[in-house]
């Protein structure tokens, strides 16, 4: 593919979104703002800066936004000195790749990648990136961030809990299956890091410790670390008069092991009898894999924020189930590459060591979750997992397991997405052989409806021009990268 091909590809993009902006030069305080937007998607999931390009969505189409890095070279040379003012350095993304468009115009492009370490400031700020804009993060914000992404860990901070109430059969059956010999469970937990000594040099458990062998960690601790359980009647959760819940939600508490042991009994205990929808005598039958039910919800134990106040949460609905747990993606790992890269850390690492030592470990720390989810959803010919977090959801992760069949155009328009990533009902029709442009709106509607497909209106208004895309964007790294193959 020449520059001239892969810019026009760029071009036929309809939005900027969180992983994606351009920028003419020729606007007012066109470098802060750059500066500001490299920072605010190294703090978020990374992403891809077009320099010379101007907005689709707030001027005019296609060649016409060609303006190139030409219309205002000084601001290139500004740039430059201004990387490397921020802190800590981001390397590697300067100089921009340069392809050219025609012999007067080059457009510029910054490859930015996600943070896995901290967070990046510029000028005392940190930026953190939205759908389509930057968000300057207060102090507090930075704070929760920090957690959420796991720049910082709860799993090793020191708790106020009396170290007896960690002598249980769960710190038994662990210290047993270790081999570790031994009576003094305060020389036992110091010894393998589940406790340390605290400024004024007394001996406390970590929050992993409490989490692995208390028997009720959410009554010990200033934080919340249950699994609560939630039934609705249809495909909607109604907050009207009276709530659509079917029966009251429960609540599941216990150590680690044992509440991804209950989680698994009670969810799959009401897939297996099915939901009766009240007043009309049917009972909803669910086809979800147990195995990518049980990968789930040990994932949500596993790696979520133990720092934030709230409990996982699992709804069932009538066409699905939905399971919830704080914290975002942490280190490398984004919306887009879930499943198919490995982690380079973990939010919750002492906890995931120590778990996996136990006897019939609930995870095998071999990167194996998400892969299972979608191989064994493929298997029954259900739509892949869902995943939904920021900026959709402010600081967690949403797993959505559809409980329906996905018929063969979808894996046709879902493969054309992961290479072109926009669709428009044309195309669909192209890719799937389906004939009637109605029928294939529908299908994209209902697609839209479920969270497959986010729809991407256009700026005329005009319903022709209407585009699709996958919810987890992120790919023009990978778009760029394949250019650069190419020219090698």
């Amino acid at each position: 593919m020449t520059d001239h091909e892969f810019i026009e590809r760029i071009l036929e993009i309809p939005e900027e979104s969180q992983t994606l902006e351009f920028k003419r030069l020729g606007e007012e305080g066109i470098v802060k703002k750059i500066l500001e937007t490299i920072v605010a998607m190294a703090n978020a999931d990374g992403g891809l800066i077009v320099l010379g390009i101007s907005d689709p969505e707030k001027t005019k189409r296609g060649e016409r936004r060609v303006y190139g890095i030409e219309e205002n070279k000084d601001v290139c040379d500004a740039i430059s000195r201004e990387i490397p003012k921020v802190i800590p350095p981001l390397t590697g993304i300067w100089p921009p790749n340069l392809l050219k468009w025609n012999e007067k115009e080059t457009v510029a492009m910054i490859s930015v990648p996600k943070c896995t370490d901290d967070f990046r400031c510029w000028g005392n700020d940190v930026f953190l990136r939205e759908q389509k804009s930057n968000r300057r993060l207060t102090p507090q914000e930075i704070v929760t961030f920090a957690y959420a992404k796991g720049f910082r860990r709860a799993d090793i901070e020191l708790v106020d809990v009396a170290i007896n109430l960690l002598d249980t059969v769960y710190f038994q059956a662990w210290k047993q299956h270790r081999g570790i010999t031994g009576n003094d469970i305060s020389e036992v937990l110091e010894k393998t890091g589940l406790a340390r000594r605290d400024d004024m040099g007394v001996l406390k458990p970590t929050r992993a410790a409490v989490l692995l062998f208390a028997e009720y960690p959410t009554n010990l601790m200033d934080t919340k670390c249950a699994i609560r359980i939630l039934q609705y009647a249809g495909k909607e959760e109604s907050i009207k008069n009276v709530p659509n819940l079917i029966g009251v939600p429960e609540t599941l508490q216990g150590p680690a092991s044992r509440l991804i042991q209950l989680g698994q009994e009670r969810v799959l205990s009401i897939l297996r009898s099915g939901v009766a929808m009240p007043g009309s005598g049917f009972i909803t039958q669910y086809r979800l894999p147990e195995r990518a039910v049980k990968e789930a919800i040990t994932n949500a134990v596993i790696h979520r924020d133990y720092h934030a106040k709230r409990d996982i949460e699992i709804k069932i609905f009538e066409d699905r189930i939905e399971i919830e747990n704080t914290g975002l993606f942490p280190f490398n790992i984004t919306p887009s590459n879930i499943g198919s890269v490995r982690a380079t850390g973990y939010r919750n690492d002492l906890l995931v060591k120590i778990l996996r030592e136990f006897p019939d470990p609930p995870n095998l720390d071999q990167n194996e979750g998400v892969r299972a989810i979608r191989n064994e959803m493929k298997a029954r010919n259900l739509y892949p997992p869902i995943y939904l977090t920021y900026p959709y959801l402010q600081d967690s992760v949403r797993v959505i397991l559809l409980n329906e069949s996905a018929p063969s155009e979808w894996e046709k328009v879902q493969s054309y997405l992961q290479k072109n990533k926009y669709i428009g009902n044309s195309d669909a029709r192209k890719v799937t052989g389906v004939v009637e442009m109605t029928h294939m709106s529908k299908m994209l509607k209902r697609w839209v409806a479920q969270g497959l497909l986010i729809r991407v209106d256009a700026k005329n208004g005009a319903p022709k021009m209407v585009k699709y895309r996958l919810p987890d964007l992120g790919q023009e790294q990978g778009l760029l990268a394949n250019q650069k193959a190419s020219k090698n």
